[in-house]
């Protein structure tokens, strides 16, 4: 962001204030992408501790030498055009359901965004992840987030967690690169019978899922709802390289007569290849 200072001053004070916040700013958005860029080196020499960052949904708990993506996030530079489609799709009242939760932060941006009379529904199966998520709800003072500690999945049960080198990389597959920190056992539900429980099966709004590689048994599992609204849009991260079929996902989506779009605004892109997808928005119209 650019400060424009008043016509009140005069012109040189005017330039000369401008410039030099510009300066600042480009000053400030290199030292930042040069932590990003040397992310690996630098971390290795600063203890990791959870420390309170501020971002667009409020206050987040984060370690910001465990990965770029946690530095990203405090930056608030993750995931932007994410960010953009949860305020282009999201209002007041409304009812979102994050899968697959990690650190919270999409949790927390929704939460701002439906108020006080909207509500989020966010599953996250790894216990570390939970313990942070509910710090955070407990800093932003935030009544409208429900967190489920357990895996969502096309079956009612339990199932084996793989933990990752990365707080974002636990999975229900196994055997994969990155994932072999430990097993730990989890819950598992379908969202349809979590969602018919509480009689929410016909409000939803906005569903994000983000699974490593368990995209189709959240999706099958969660067949009634999708079939129930209508007007829910869908935020789904593919992950190709740990055994998803992109082609499969896709196809069951459009049978249910979903229409595929780029993750970018204004979101009414036509998706490309199946096989070139990682993030796309699914919505009917």
């Amino acid at each position: 962001m650019i400060l424009v200072f008043g016509d009140n001053l005069s012109s040189p004070l005017h330039y000369y204030l401008n410039f030099n916040v510009r300066r600042i700013q480009q000053m400030w958005t290199a030292l930042t992408n040069t932590l990003l860029k040397h992310h690996d080196s630098w971390s290795r020499l600063v203890p990791g501790f959870y420390y309170p960052y501020r971002f667009a949904g409020g206050t987040i708990y984060l370690d910001i030498t465990e990965s770029p993506m946690m530095l990203s996030r405090a930056l608030g530079r993750y995931e932007p055009d994410k960010h953009r489609a949860f305020q282009h799709f999201l209002r007041s009242g409304d009812s979102f359901i994050d899968v697959g939760v990690n650190k919270g932060d999409f949790s927390l941006l929704a939460a701002k965004l439906v108020g006080k009379e909207g509500q989020v529904l966010a599953f996250e199966p790894e216990p570390s992840n939970c313990r942070w998520i509910r710090k955070s709800i407990r800093a932003n003072g935030y009544s409208n987030i429900t967190l489920f500690e357990m895996a969502l999945s096309d079956e009612n049960g339990e199932a084996q967690l793989n933990l990752g080198a990365k707080s974002g990389w636990h999975t229900l597959i196994p055997g994969q690169k990155g994932r072999g920190r430990g097993v730990i056992e989890v819950q598992t539900r379908s969202l349809d019978s979590i969602l018919e429980e509480k009689g929410l099966a016909q409000s939803i709004r906005m569903i994000k899922i983000d699974v490593e590689g368990a995209e189709m048994a959240v999706l099958k599992g969660a067949i009634n709802t999708l079939r129930a609204n209508p007007e829910v849009v869908l935020l789904l991260d593919l992950h190709p390289h740990l055994g998803v079929d992109t082609r499969e996902v896709c196809e069951f989506l459009e049978k249910l007569d979903f229409r595929l779009y780029k993750e970018k605004p204004p979101f009414d892109i036509p998706a490309p290849e199946y096989n070139k997808l990682l993030q796309l928005v699914a919505r009917r119209g």
